[in-house]
Formats: C-alpha cells, structure tokens, sequence
C-alpha cells in the first residue's frame, strides 16, 4: 500500500507544464505548481508555447533518454492532462 501511495503522490506533485515530478526540480518552491524550469516565479518561460509545442519538447528529451515508445505516447497524452494545458485554448477534452 505504501507503494501505491509514493506513486498517487508523485502523480499529484508534477510540474502542471511539463510533467517533470517537482521532487527534481533544482530549484523549488519557485511555484507550487510549476517546475522552475518552465515557471520563474511570476510567469511562464516559454509563454507563447501550445499544447503541442511542450509535447515536441518533451518527447526530444525522452527520445534523448532512450524512452521507449510506450513512454513517450503515455507522456504527450499526459501532458494535455496537466493545469496548464487544461485552462488553455491548447486543451480540448473530448465530449461522449
């Protein structure tokens, strides 16, 4: 059970851009939400960047890491999921 707990709370404490887990973040408590690499503390770095601007970006960085593909799907779909991306135009959630 513990486990499963370190997992729900390393879910829950990603930065709401990127999806970086903030327990990696060089510099914390920049924002609570966001990872200082995406955020400097009273706005965003790349603040004109889409939805699909961040998933190029972060798919180089897993392609860099050798992620397998697998991974990387299941890191662009994640993104659309995150803050960010939510309370912007980028994001569209489908309707049933």
């Amino acid at each position: 059970m513990k486990g499963a707990m370190k997992i729900l709370r390393n879910e829950r404490n990603r930065c709401q851009s990127c999806g970086m887990p903030l327990f990696y973040d060089k510099k914390p408590k920049v924002h609570p939400h966001y990872c200082s690499y995406c955020h400097d503390g009273s706005s965003f770095r790349d603040g004109k960047a889409t939805l699909r601007d961040m998933q190029k970006k972060v798919d180089e960085l897993l392609v860099a890491r050798n992620a397998n593909r697998g991974q990387r799907l299941y890191m662009r779909l994640r993104l659309a999921t995150l803050k960010r991306w939510r309370e912007s135009r980028a994001y569209v959630p489908k309707t049933f």
